[in-house]
């Protein structure tokens, strides 16, 4: 999946398939994250938002996503 550079002080790129509905963020200690089931207004609301790592914590951490640890 191809990931978009993102502005965040935690965050380096976010990636997204709506085919699958699968979310990539890549952090910028190297580590990677792979949410599953998550909608394109959730992807989008993540890319709008100002505070991107607590919408992670709050929405994505916090919601009924399947999330995947994958470096």
């Amino acid at each position: 999946m191809k990931r978009q550079p993102i502005r965040s002080t935690s965050l380096k790129a976010v990636g997204y398939d709506a085919d699958t509905q699968t979310l990539e963020i890549e952090y910028r200690n190297g580590r990677v994250v792979r949410y599953s089931g998550v909608s394109e207004a959730v992807h989008q609301g993540l890319r709008a938002v100002p505070g991107k790592a607590l919408f992670v914590t709050q929405v994505l951490d916090g919601g009924p996503y399947q999330r995947e640890q994958v470096r």
